[in-house]
C-alpha cells in the first residue's frame, strides 16, 4: 500500500533586495530596500497560502540578494509565520545568507535569537583588491569581522563564500 504520509520539503526564501548589484551575480536582485518592508507583509500573506500544500518544512533557506538587509525582527516574524503554517522539526537547519557589509554584532545575535541556526557569509574574497574588483560593499577586515562575531554569537555552523580566480582578474599576488 502506498503512503500517504506528506513529504518534507525545504523551503527556500529569495530575499531580492541589495544596497548595490555585484557585476558577477545572476540572481535576482533590485537595490532598492524601501521595499522590504512591503515584501515581508506580501511574504507573510503567500506562506499562509501555501500552509495547504507543503505541510512540512525540513530545512529553511533564506538567500538572495542580500536577506541580512531584513532586520532580526523582521526574519523572526518569517519565522514565526513559517511554524504557524508548517510542521518543523526542532533541530530544521535554518540558514540566512549575510552579507559582511551589512552587519554587525548585535545584528547576527538577532538573528540567532529569532531561530536562525546556521550562517552563509558571502566573504567571497580576504583581498581588498578583489573585493573592489567585484563590486563587494564590505573589507577583508569587515569579513573576519563577521565571521568572528557569528561564533560569538553562537552560530555553530557557519558557511564561507569564496570566488577562486574571477574572470579577467589577474591578481599579482597569488591565492592566499
Amino acid at each position: 500500500m502506498a503512503s500517504t504520509s506528506p513529504v518534507p520539503a525545504g523551503l527556500y526564501i529569495h530575499v531580492p533586495f541589495c544596497l548595490a548589484k555585484c557585476p558577477y551575480c545572476d540572481f535576482y536582485s533590485i537595490a532598492d530596500s524601501r521595499r522590504i518592508p512591503g515584501y515581508v507583509d506580501a511574504l507573510l500573506t503567500e506562506l499562509d497560502m501555501c500552509r495547504q500544500a507543503v505541510p512540512i518544512a525540513d530545512t529553511i533557506y533564506f538567500g538572495g540578494g542580500t536577506p541580512s538587509l531584513l532586520t532580526p525582527d523582521q526574519v523572526e516574524n518569517i519565522l514565526e509565520r513559517i511554524h504557524a503554517s508548517f510542521f518543523v522539526a526542532v533541530d530544521t537547519e535554518i540558514t540566512l545568507e549575510v552579507n559582511p557589509g551589512t552587519v554587525d554584532k548585535a545584528r547576527l545575535a538577532g538573528y540567532r535569537n529569532a531561530g536562525v541556526n546556521r550562517l552563509n557569509i558571502g566573504l567571497q574574497s580576504f583581498q581588498n583588491e578583489t573585493l573592489a574588483f567585484l563590486g563587494r560593499i564590505h573589507t577583508a577586515e569587515q569579513a573576519i569581522d563577521t565571521y568572528q562575531w557569528a561564533r560569538q554569537a553562537g552560530f555553530d555552523n557557519v558557511g564561507l563564500d569564496l570566488i577562486y580566480g574571477p574572470s579577467r582578474w589577474r591578481p599579482e599576488r597569488p591565492w592566499r
